[in-house]
């Protein structure tokens, strides 16, 4: 990946959120829509950020539990820094071009990036765990949503089934190592499977799924706050599925940022509760720009701190290119530095 080429992505990432944002507005009523925009309580914006932090505090400590697992040590605002600068690809499809942590980590550390990849994985099956849980308060109370929670639920069960059991992961390594030019990969996926059953322990489950349920409570708060800024009240029950509802949709729907199909199901949700068009579409702009926006900004500032603090230069861009998924380790800086 080079500079360039992360720059490209950010940039049409970003113009196709506008391009979502423009058509939420249009699709419900520009010019009230607009008006209700000016009208904003700027006042909320800070508590919105806030509360957006709050996810990613959580979500750090699960990252910071992960690295443990792995024995993998930092100093905490370097491993800050790793886990922020993800923030920065919460925009490509399912949020995986956040394994360019794990190019980080190789980089400052010398972990191997069989060895460390499978923690995206982790923290992303933990998210939609936690989402699952959220969704679930209040799915049976509503008149749809439950074929996205069986969707998800079904996903999480599968993938469970992947990572814990020993003979679907000789069949499938077995399967890899018959497919000729994928056969290199045999014994990376072995390594990454083996550090995915690590990190995903039946006995860890419940406590990193909580954290999941805690870190996204926050944003699903922040939807309160967000409509409450037009002059809606939300109730939280309401926010937290619906935030939970759409966020899951998206995430199932690999879309970059789940852009189109989280906005157009707040959206829809919100109408269905009987909040106008105009006041549900200023809402979900705000909680988009504040929770995900928020994030790749701050994702993008923590990867130029990177950049700076261990002088990596070029490398930081094109390690993505230059490191191959069978490669077992490297030498690197020692982080504790």
């Amino acid at each position: 990946m080079s500079r360039w080429g992360l720059k490209k992505t950010i940039l049409l990432s970003c113009g196709a959120g506008l391009l979502v944002a423009i058509a939420v507005v249009f699709l419900a009523d520009f010019d009230e829509t607009v008006l209700a925009l000016r009208g904003m309580r700027l006042s909320l914006l800070p508590l919105l950020l806030l509360l957006s932090l709050g996810n990613y505090v959580f979500r750090f400590i699960k990252w910071e539990y992960f690295l443990r697992l792995l024995g993998i040590r930092l100093r905490l605002v370097d491993s800050g820094a790793v886990f922020l600068g993800g923030f920065a690809f919460s925009i490509s499809p399912g949020k995986l071009g956040e394994v360019f942590k794990s190019v980080l980590l190789k980089q400052i550390n010398g972990a191997p990036l069989a060895s460390t990849a499978p923690i995206v994985f982790a923290e992303r099956y933990t998210d939609l765990g936690g989402l699952l849980i959220l969704a679930a308060l209040g799915v049976y109370g509503s008149g749809g949503g439950g074929m996205a929670l069986l969707a998800g639920l079904l996903l999480l069960v599968m993938l469970f089934a992947l990572v814990s059991s020993r003979r679907l992961e000789i069949l499938l390594l077995s399967l890899i190592g018959r497919l000729g030019p994928l056969a290199r990969f045999r014994e990376p996926m072995g390594r990454a499977l083996d550090s995915a059953r690590m990190l995903l322990k039946l006995r860890n489950l419940p406590f990193l799924l909580l954290l999941s349920a805690l870190a996204w409570f926050w944003e699903c708060w922040a939807m309160v706050f967000a409509l409450e800024a037009f002059g809606v009240e939300l109730p939280l029950t309401d926010a937290v599925y619906i935030y939970a509802l759409a966020t899951l949709a998206g995430a199932l729907a690999f879309l970059p940022g789940g852009l189109g199909v989280t906005e157009g199901g707040m959206v829809m949700m919100l109408i269905a509760r009987g909040v106008q068009k105009s006041s549900a579409a200023a809402g979900t702009i705000l909680v988009r720009l504040t929770t995900l926006w928020f994030a790749v900004l701050i994702g993008i500032l923590a990867l130029v701190y990177l950049d700076r603090r261990w002088h990596l230069g070029a490398r930081l861009w094109n390690a993505a290119g230059e490191t191959g998924p069978d490669e077992a380790g490297i030498e690197g800086r020692d982080a504790s530095e």
